[in-house]
């Protein structure tokens, strides 16, 4: 038990690292898994003896190395998610000239694995692949909510620290709840400047099981809110919805990486 308690705290600690380049201290580590000091500096200190965590020495705080995340690469690569959709990716990019992004969810995180840049403009979007879609603020989050029961949202919203949002993110349960049943009710979710100002999104669930299950992962394209206008990602529902359909008939071959819960997204 306590071995098991152990490889999954080490787990916990990396995934904590890996969204923090500033790093965390010992407290911050210790706070985040629950756990008393000693345990967060034994794991950290475990952690910096193979490669995968580094101390800051000015700060004295922790930061994951890019060891961890080459070791992502290599698994993405090894299991085809370089080439697989990216067919799909490339040709919504190249019709609406914006980013397209293509997550995939687990039992309750969803994170962009795969993306095309189809602007051929200055004003460019491109974040770091890798991360989580935080489920309040992005069109990738809501519209992935938007296939879950209720209580499945609550539980995902309830392990959220309030953290990276701007003054028109929907942080109102019931603003928030609203957004939900219009995305059920139009087959997508719209964002505006509430993950970032001037960058508006619109999403589409991808239900690689079926529709009348959960969403296995979500397609989205984004870009500055100039060009970007409500009637624009109305514009764009169409072929959106129809590309990620078009995802979700390949989706069984890589099922398990919506159904392995030990898969961080």
């Amino acid at each position: 038990m306590a071995l098991a308690a152990d490889v999954s705290n080490t787990i916990r600690v990396l995934e904590m690292l890996s969204s923090e380049p500033e790093g965390l201290g010992v407290t911050q580590v210790s706070a985040g898994l629950a756990v008393n000091k000693a345990i967060a500096h034994r794991l950290l200190g475990a952690l910096v003896e193979v490669g995968y965590v580094a101390q800051d020495k000015r700060t004295s705080t922790y930061v994951a190395t890019h060891r961890l995340g080459a070791l992502g690469l290599r698994q993405l690569s090894s299991s085809g998610l370089d080439t697989w959709a990216q067919r799909t990716l490339d040709a919504l990019a190249s019709e609406c000239e914006e980013l397209v992004r293509l997550a995939v969810a687990t039992t309750d995180s969803l994170q962009w694995i795969a993306k095309a840049q189809g602007s051929n403009s200055s004003l460019r979007l491109d974040p770091v692949m890798g991360r989580s879609a935080v489920p309040y603020a992005t069109a990738s989050g809501k519209a992935w909510l938007s296939t879950l029961e209720p209580e499945h949202v609550e539980t995902i919203l309830s392990k959220q620290n309030p953290g990276h949002h701007t003054p028109r993110t929907a942080l109102d349960a019931d603003r928030l709840n609203a957004d939900l049943d219009e995305a059920r009710h139009r087959g997508y979710a719209t964002t505006f400047e509430e993950m970032d100002l001037g960058i508006n999104a619109v999403a589409a669930p991808i239900y690689g099981a079926g529709k009348t299950t959960a969403a296995t992962g979500t397609l989205s394209i984004a870009g500055p809110s100039v060009r970007m206008t409500r009637a624009r990602l109305a514009e764009l529902s169409a072929p959106l919805i129809a590309a990620a359909d078009d995802i979700a008939a390949t989706w069984p071959a890589f099922d398990y990486l919506s159904t392995n819960e030990e898969i961080s997204a």
